[in-house]
């Protein structure tokens, strides 16, 4: 037989304890708190802004007909929209992104889309686009509108 000491096993109780008893302290340091800190004003962080340059800037008005219908052979409807876009503003613009949408009257809900790209959009200058098809459905109402958008000069 073997003879095991008491104070052998005691031993090896000790370490075992004292990992037991430092787990238990850190996994308190580390929770977190009931109550959230306010943020500090250095540590909000700001909101998405889009700088302008300063000078001459480009700026639009756009105008467009009503849609007009259109019946194909196979008994289904399309529209056609004429549209009219200046550059008001006191500067040429580049990447000039013009959106036509085709719009239910009743739901509110754009029904189709076109979108026509223009390079490059002088001072001053006037043109006008007109886009078909535009699918819709033959028995509902519509009307169009435009969305204008470029790049900063």
């Amino acid at each position: 037989m073997q003879d095991v000491s008491l104070s052998g096993k005691s031993l090896m109780l000790l370490p075992l304890l004292a990992c037991l008893v430092c787990a238990a302290v850190a996994a308190g340091c580390m929770g977190t708190s009931a109550v959230p800190e306010a943020p500090t004003p250095e540590a909000t962080v700001s909101a998405h802004t889009t700088y302008s340059p300063a000078g001459p800037q480009p700026s639009f008005s756009a105008s467009v007909t009503a849609p007009e219908k259109h019946f194909r052979t196979d008994a289904s409807c399309y529209w056609v929209v004429t549209g009219t876009v200046t550059n008001t503003g006191n500067a040429a613009a580049r990447n000039v992104v013009i959106r036509f949408m085709l719009i239910d009257d009743e739901s509110s809900m754009i029904r189709a889309t076109e979108t026509i790209l223009a390079p490059r959009f002088q001072a001053g200058e006037t043109k006008i686009f007109t886009v078909d098809p535009l699918p819709g459905d033959c028995g509902r109402e519509y009307h169009a509108e435009i969305a204008v958008t470029h790049d900063i000069p």
